[in-house]
């Protein structure tokens, strides 16, 4: 006897299928749930259960556009069912259309007041709207109603830590895990509201037990991950949001978070990728695009820097921080009418914001005027007087000049227990410059001594702590690849151009001084330091190379090649002054590493090596306040990095197939004549006589030593050493022979 087959028309058939389909939904089974959702409604298209649980179940899976269009039917179908109305309030919720979300709560409660569902889907919505007060009277009925609810406890709270009412929030998570222990979103809640008070430690615990209880959702190993940098376990917390990162690729703070701990990390390139993704993801929060902005700026790349702060701006353009560093990005790109005018329209929306006094006051410094950059330093410090680094500029600027009262204002700021590092550090270097215009050595030592003791701890977490044996390393495969060899083989293979100008040496020898000097000659530019050299050699050379014992990309260099780099960096040039220049000056002091690379792409170019007592050099360095060099603030350092740079240069000396024209400061200081007209025949030019009047040239200047370059020459640097000698021991003693 056969059996009876039911018809999928049959309506016992049709209550199977949707049975059965059910099942499969609660288990999680969604794709085969799914597929008998839909084969019920390929026989009755007018299901309103069916549509309404397919919504629902496309609704769980993300695709809010499909859910909405299933259970609008729904509802149409079936407009007295509360919890369509509830669900699709849910729906609307999930695609940011609150008030239609509020709207469909309204009418489910209609139908049904006592809806548990519906009352915290309005709740949430209305919170979501940014009605706080009216979405904590809709919770807080939920729980009246139902004071077992561990949903409704937990939601409550959300709401009222919004609000900021932190003692009620509290309260109510810790409700809710009352009534269920391993409810995880309550638990993930409270951890993140303990961190936020300063109870680390508990709040770490509370996401710990999240994260165990549902390892499978991101918001809990988010969570995590923010106890555990709070906790100071970096490592760890960057498991934890790549863990959320994976399991929810849409969200986008974790990934921003786990840039940052890669930024301080110093591993820049790998920080770029999370922030990258996590602004795209987030492209409608400025903040998102503020953090890209601020690696670009620790990358160097100002270009992106200044693309990222506009996006930034765009999405916030009333607020003033966002507009100062705008123009700070702009003022390193040397578009210094545009970053004026950011700096400008950070003042227009709030008169009193510091930072942008203080940002128009090194404006004035870059352009030699002085007296405007002070007026702007001190309206910072009328604007904000306990915001400490417009002291220091202003004490930097004066030096022996700072009175009395501006002296104490200084020391007030440094007195100050609470100050950050940063600033402290940025104030004890300027303490030490008005000390040592004052003569009084022995205090401005000791606080130079203190300065840099904070500077390299700030460089450490800001940076990476700089490695003399590495860098030693470096000049070794420098003298090991470029021989007179490689130069043979490649002679001829570079630009026949002249343009180029190369003035390199240590920092503080005088480079600053001598581009100033060629500046003022008509047909020559002066570009200031630039990158280019650099960046170059560091995409020839990964990071994966640096411990190989030679340079390989040296094998790979052919005449073609070698055109090409040259090529673009003329381009680079040209879009700095238009081409229209005879002869452009790049004197960023570290191009003495890159000499055998330059000297292949421009063997006809001037290459200026300024030359200064060493002991001078190194006092110099260690009085000033050099963030970005991170070498400079320790005295082993400096006489490591000093002895590397004089057995380069020896190696320079004997192989490079070009003529490095030597100035030394000290010549400098007490025959200008002779010198200009040394270097301004070493760049192939006519002489003209402006040179000599370098004080008066009215260009931007970048520099530490920007005030030292508007004046005329003078001779007060030099053996400026021998105030510091039995005071600062253990900085010259590090010294290469002399």
């Amino acid at each position: 006897m056969r059996p009876t087959v039911k018809k999928p028309t049959d309506p016992e058939a049709l209550v199977d299928l949707l049975t059965t389909a059910i099942a499969l939904h609660e288990a999680g089974d969604f794709r085969p749930a799914a597929a008998l959702y839909a084969q019920l409604l390929r026989s009755e298209p007018n299901h309103a259960t069916a549509l309404h649980l397919l919504g629902v179940l496309n609704h769980q899976q993300g695709d809010h556009v499909r859910a909405l269009e299933l259970i609008d039917r729904a509802v149409r179908l079936q407009p007295d069912a509360a919890e369509m109305h509830a669900n699709l309030a849910e729906v609307h919720r999930a695609s940011g259309r609150f008030e239609e979300a509020i709207s469909c709560c309204r009418a489910a409660l209609r139908l049904a007041p006592a809806l548990a569902e519906a009352r915290n889907n309005l709740g949430l919505a209305l919170q979501a709207n940014g009605e706080l007060d009216a979405a904590a009277e809709e919770l807080r009925r939920l729980v009246e109603l139902d004071p077992h609810s561990a949903t409704a406890h937990n939601n409550l709270g959300m709401v009222l830590r919004e609000q900021g009412c932190l003692n009620e929030a509290e309260a109510e998570f810790a409700a809710a895990l009352r009534c269920d222990p391993r409810l995880a979103a309550a638990q993930c809640n409270l951890g993140q509201l303990l961190l936020d008070r300063g109870r680390n430690s508990e709040g770490l615990a509370r996401c710990e037990e999240a994260a165990r209880l549902n390892p499978g959702h991101a918001a809990s190993r988010h969570a995590l991950g923010n106890a555990l940098r709070a906790a100071g376990r970096d490592v760890d917390a960057l498991k934890e949001y790549e863990a959320a990162a994976r399991l929810d690729p849409k969200l986008a703070e974790p990934l921003a978070q786990a840039g940052l701990i890669l930024q301080a990390q110093g591993k820049f390139d790998t920080a770029l990728w999370w922030l990258e993704r996590a602004a795209r993801l987030d492209s409608g929060n400025p903040v998102a695009w503020q953090r890209l902005a601020e690696l670009h700026e620790r990358r160097d790349d100002f270009p992106r820097a200044s693309a990222a702060w506009g996006r930034a701006v765009a999405l916030a353009p009333r607020q003033a921080d966002l507009r100062v560093g705008w123009g700070w990005a702009m003022q390193e790109q040397g578009r210094l009418n545009d970053a004026a005018e950011q700096f400008r329209s950070a003042l227009e929306i709030d008169p009193r914001w510091a930072p942008a006094h203080l940002n128009l006051g090194g404006l004035h410094e870059e352009l030699g005027e002085m007296s405007a950059a002070e007026a702007e330093y001190r309206q910072a410090i009328a604007a904000d007087p306990r915001f400490a680094i417009p002291h220091g500029r202003l004490a930097t600027l004066l030096r022996g000049r700072l009175s009395e009262q501006d002296l104490a204002a200084l020391t007030h700021c440094l007195g100050n227990p609470e100050l950050p590092d940063e600033p402290r550090c940025q104030l004890l270097f300027a303490l030490s410059q008005v000390l040592d215009a004052r003569r009084e050595y022995e205090a401005a030592a000791a606080n130079s001594r203190s300065a840099n003791a904070l500077r390299q701890a700030c460089s450490i977490r800001q940076f990476r702590e700089y490695s003399c044996v590495e860098h030693s390393r470096l000049i070794d495969r420098l003298i090991g690849g470029f021989t007179s060899e490689l130069f043979r083989r490649l002679q001829g293979a570079g630009s026949s151009t002249a343009r180029p100008v190369f003035v390199f040496g240590l920092p503080r020898s005088g480079t600053t001084l001598v581009e100033q000097i060629l500046s003022n000659h008509s047909a020559v530019f002066g570009a200031g330091e630039l990158r280019f050299a650099r960046n170059y050699f560091a995409r020839l050379t990964p990071t994966s190379t640096l411990s190989a014992e030679r340079l390989p990309f040296l094998a790979s260099l052919t005449p073609e090649s070698v055109q090409r780099a040259a090529n673009r960096h003329l381009t680079d040039l040209d879009s700095l002054d238009g081409g229209k220049s005879a002869r452009i000056v790049d004197k960023m002091p570290d191009n003495y590493l890159y000499l055998g690379l330059l000297a292949v792409l421009f063997p006809k170019a001037a290459f200026i090596h300024c030359r200064r007592d060493m002991r001078d050099c190194a006092l110099s360095c260690w009085m000033t306040d050099f963030r970005s060099i991170t070498w400079a603030s320790d005295a082993a350092n400096i006489g490591s990095r000093f002895r590397d740079y004089r057995r380069l240069m020896q190696h320079w000396e004997s192989v490079l197939p070009a003529t490095i024209h030597h100035v030394d400061y000290e010549q400098t200081t007490v025959d200008l004549d002779s010198v200009a007209r040394h270097l301004v025949a070493a760049c192939g030019l006519e002489w003209e006589p402006r040179c000599l009047e370098f004080h008066r040239n009215v260009r931007p200047v970048r520099t530490a030593s920007l005030t030292q370059v508007r004046m005329p020459i003078y001779t007060s640097s030099v053996n400026r050493w021998k105030n510091y000698e039995h005071l600062l021991p253990e900085l010259l003693r590090e010294l290469p022979e002399l």
